[in-house]
């Protein structure tokens, strides 16, 4: 089908010197899915017309031609048409233009194509689950030029590949690429726990009042506290590494200052991966209620790095709470004076590695949470409010809470609990809402059994149940399917008339349902064990102190 040449503005018509009209044969056109076909472009060169002509064509998602240009010297050339596939069969008007250096002219065909179902996409997993932390095999079949799965890379037709390990439920998806398309197929491996805990063998060195963090590679370092190899010292430098793939510890860097849970370290996982350690032992050069010393632990460097001090000196028992802006917050803890309960609040920036002070908490505490909400603010919540020294004295624990925003380093009320309670869990729950558990209270031989669930959006905290037994010093962890699992702690002490009784109990909160039911039991059961979340889905139990008062080197995973 020919039609007459138009001048460049589509409007006023050539004149008949050196011009040319374009035809386009056949006038209806087959492309099957996935393949070639050609139209014949001719040029009527008018008058002696003797320009280059360059052939372009408006073509539909998934239909590409070859560039083609009709030299002075010949009059026709060949369109080649190419498919990347499609999945139904349609009929489609094509326009051809010619173009010259002043001149252009169009003709059109009608374009047929066909449809071809049979074109494979598809990613298979060899199993619809897996235990969370373990592998599977997806197995890709396409048809197309080049393919890959997120997560794993470039991938071949029918060759299956291995997935990291799992942690959660997780989609994959498979990306092909067919001439300028690119088209995608996605499969799903659920990741479920098995419910138990299985005890590990015995890490090198035994240890106590140390502190733990997990490694964004799947590992998890505990660091100081006493240990094994200096039973009579309550801090020390020495760190050990869990390496989940072999399920094993190895001896880690020594930290820059010795460490002591419960009294005088912090632990600040970062956002970013890496995590702080603020404050230091009690036989610390630095002095553990002097320069409150922090040190920086990057999993890609050789060893801690020195950062800048706390701004707020003398303070001990502090809780960290990692920001979402890479930063952390330090709030409330212990000072030597008439009322050793502390309000002050520091505040670490990642952009300049130092900490500033941040003012002070609507009221003193220490034994608090403070929790990371998903709009970047703080819920601070209970805690130990006044006892006179020296001991032994009444403790008050509050059932207030308040509201620190980062944006206005400021701190606003919220709440309150519906009990009062100290040395109690925090759990961010995968809704945004705040499960509270556990703790002591204000009548010894009573502590809280119930627990609640603070809601952000009405800053209101309401009823979440009851735990089974009572337990302090415990804590929560948000599984991977947003379960909660609350684990370790001792038994209030009034309740067995000593200190560093451990619960072997554990319970499981379930948010979809409200409820709790529970847990497989921790045996041995050891007071101050550390519980880390592990990335691969599984929670490392570490450590901690028995009966007679020895550090232990006992580890087990719940899975």
């Amino acid at each position: 089908m020919a039609l007459g040449a138009c001048s460049p503005g589509g409007g006023e018509p050539l004149s008949t010197e050196s011009t040319f009209t374009v035809a386009v044969t056949p006038a209806e056109l087959t492309l099957g899915a996935g393949g070639t076909a050609a139209v014949s472009v001719a040029i009527d060169r008018l008058h002696g017309f003797e320009d280059v002509v360059e052939v372009s064509a408006a073509l539909p998602a998934g239909i590409s031609a070859d560039s083609l240009a009709i030299p002075r010297s010949q009059s026709s050339g060949q369109l080649v048409l190419r498919s990347a596939g499609t999945e139904a069969a349609t009929r489609v008007s094509v326009t051809v233009t010619a173009t010259s250096a002043s001149h252009n002219s169009t003709a059109a065909f009608a374009l047929i194509l066909i449809g071809n179902s049979s074109l494979r996409l598809e990613l298979t997993p060899a199993a619809p689950a897996v235990f969370v932390g373990e592998r599977t095999w997806l197995t890709p079949v396409f048809d197309g030029d080049r393919a890959s799965i997120d997560g794993i890379g470039r991938v071949a037709s029918g060759v299956a590949v291995e997935t990291p390990a799992l942690s959660r439920a997780t989609t994959f998806t498979l990306r092909v690429d067919r001439g300028a398309e690119q088209v995608e197929a996605q499969a799903t491996v659920q990741a479920n726990y098995r419910n138990r805990i299985r005890v590990l063998g015995s890490a090198p060195v035994a240890q106590t009042n140390h502190v733990a963090a997990s490694l964004p590679d799947g590992r998890a370092m505990v660091m100081g506290g006493r240990t094994s190899e200096s039973p009579l010292v309550p801090d020390s430098t020495l760190t050990q590494i869990f390496d989940s793939a072999t399920e094993e510890f190895a001896l880690g860097p020594d930290l820059m200052f010795s460490a002591e849970a419960q009294l005088f370290t912090s632990v600040a996982p970062l956002v970013s991966g890496v995590f702080l350690l603020a404050g230091s032992g009690l036989n610390a050069p630095v002095g553990a209620l002097r320069s409150v010393v922090t040190q920086l632990f990057d999993p890609a460097a050789p060893g801690p790095t020195p950062v800048g001090d706390v701004a707020t000196r003398g303070i001990s028992n502090r809780t960290a709470t990692p920001l979402s802006d890479g930063g952390a917050l330090l709030t409330g803890g212990i000072v030597g004076a008439t009322n050793p309960v502390s309000g002050s609040a520091d505040r670490y920036a990642s952009a300049d590695q130092k900490w500033h002070a941040a003012g002070q908490m609507l009221q003193v505490r220490a034994g608090h949470t403070a929790t990371l909400l998903r709009d970047g603010r703080v819920l601070i919540a209970g805690g130990l409010t006044c006892c006179q020294v020296p001991n032994p004295s009444p403790e008050f624990y509050a059932s207030t809470a308040e509201i620190y925003d980062p944006a206005t380093d400021a701190f606003s009320s919220t709440g309150p609990m519906n009990s009062a309670r100290g040395n109690h869990a925090a759990a961010l729950l995968s809704d945004g809402r705040v499960l509270i558990s556990g703790g002591d209270g204000n009548n010894p031989a009573a502590p809280p059994l119930g627990t609640e669930i603070f809601d952000p959006a009405s800053g209101q905290f309401s009823s979440a149940g009851d735990l089974q037994a009572p337990r302090d010093s415990h804590s929560a962890v948000t599984l991977t399917d947003g379960r909660v699992l609350v684990i370790g702690g001792e038994v209030p002490p009034e309740l067995v008339g000593r200190v560093g009784v451990g619960v072997s109990a554990t319970e499981m909160f379930d948010p979809a349902t409200g409820r709790w039911s529970a847990g497989p039991a921790l045996i041995p059961a050891f007071y101050t064990a550390t519980v880390t979340m592990l990335s691969n889905g599984k929670v490392l139990v570490f450590g901690g102190l028995d009966a007679s008062g020895s550090p232990q080197a006992a580890a087990a995973l719940f899975e």
